[in-house]
């Protein structure tokens, strides 16, 4: 799915958005068409998001299977399967019939939630199918005000990549020359493209510091620290590879890098969101000084890790108000 989403970017990146033509599911009207650098382009996006689209079906299906009375693996499954659908539904409408950057936003914030989904229903497969090792945890509350920061954090970056990716498809991205200054002024023009981009770059200050706040609350309540610690660094990386892409003038490599990271960040903090609200907030946590991690027999004979909630006084010892 990232490199469904990664060449996506590559067709847009090089305008190759009309290699095959006006013309879905076939390429130019044909099943392999002539070759040209565009045609090559977005017939091979087509190509993997076809074989994508198979493996997703067969995802889905598997996991219905095994855990269809697991509501977490069911919603997460059909997640994927219908952000997938509604991609490839978005990616002809675009093929067959010019699209306005608003729409082709969206397609764009589409795959980034199809690519999220597909990542936590892999970690869901992991965590289902891993081997228990021996380390006894406890589980551990993420606290309400927490878990309601992590889903406005998430919603805002969510949009503030849709106001990046509009800027992308209405052909604004250079309104703002150079960087990180807007054309020579610390608060250029605020009227017309210039506006609208200056407005994605205020809102990228935003997502680091917000990004910062959260990767400091998450190590204070012990809950997806690494996760938030990680989102972080892929947002710095993302704000540099902005950099990059303005002096590159839209070079090639920056742009491809822009939205790969983009997609990662997004992975991360859906991921942080899973951590902080699946089973109202309760997530595991190593014991202090345990090594091994004890399992117990299910009824469909599989082992599954012990989960043991925190004494009373484990949580006053550790409350930093005691």
């Amino acid at each position: 799915m990232f490199l469904v989403l990664v060449m996506g970017a590559a067709v847009t990146n090089t305008g190759s958005a009309e290699g095959c033509g006006r013309s879905w599911p076939l390429c130019n009207g044909q099943f392999v068409p002539e070759f040209t650098v565009s045609t090559a382009i977005e017939y091979s996006h087509r190509a993997v998001t076809g074989v994508e689209g198979l493996l997703v079906v067969a995802l889905t299906a598997i996991v219905l299977r095994l855990w269809r009375t697991d509501r977490e693996a069911v919603v997460l499954a059909l997640l994927m399967l219908v952000t997938l659908v509604l991609q490839a539904g978005l990616g002809a409408g675009a093929v067959l019939a010019p699209q306005s950057p608003l729409m082709l936003a969206t397609h764009f914030g589409v795959s980034l939630v199809a690519f999220a989904s597909t990542f936590l229903t892999a970690a869901l497969v992991f965590e289902r199918t891993r081997t228990a090792s021996a380390a006894p945890y406890q589980q551990q509350r993420a606290p309400g005000a927490f878990r309601r920061w992590v889903l406005g954090v998430g919603l805002y970056v969510l949009a503030v990549v849709y106001l990046g990716a509009y800027v992308r498809h209405a052909g604004i991205s250079l309104a703002c020359a150079d960087w990180p200054l807007c054309n020579g002024q610390v608060v250029p023009s605020l009227e017309g493209p210039t506006g609208v981009v200056f407005a994605h770059r205020l809102g990228a200050v935003g997502v680091l510091v917000l990004l910062s706040w959260l990767a400091w609350q998450a190590r204070a309540v012990g809950v997806g620290s690494r996760a938030a610690t990680a989102a972080l660094g892929l947002g710095v990386l993302q704000s540099l590879s902005g950099a990059l892409v303005v002096w590159s003038q839209l070079g090639l490599f920056s742009t491809l890098a822009h939205a790969a990271i983009m997609a990662l960040l997004c992975a991360c903090l859906a991921y942080l969101v899973r951590l902080a609200v699946r089973d109202g907030g309760w997530v595991e946590s190593r014991l202090p000084g345990a090594r091994g991690r004890p399992s117990i027999a299910a009824p469909d004979g599989r082992r599954r890790p012990v989960l043991v909630r925190p004494s009373r006084r484990s949580v006053a010892r550790r409350s930093p108000s005691r």
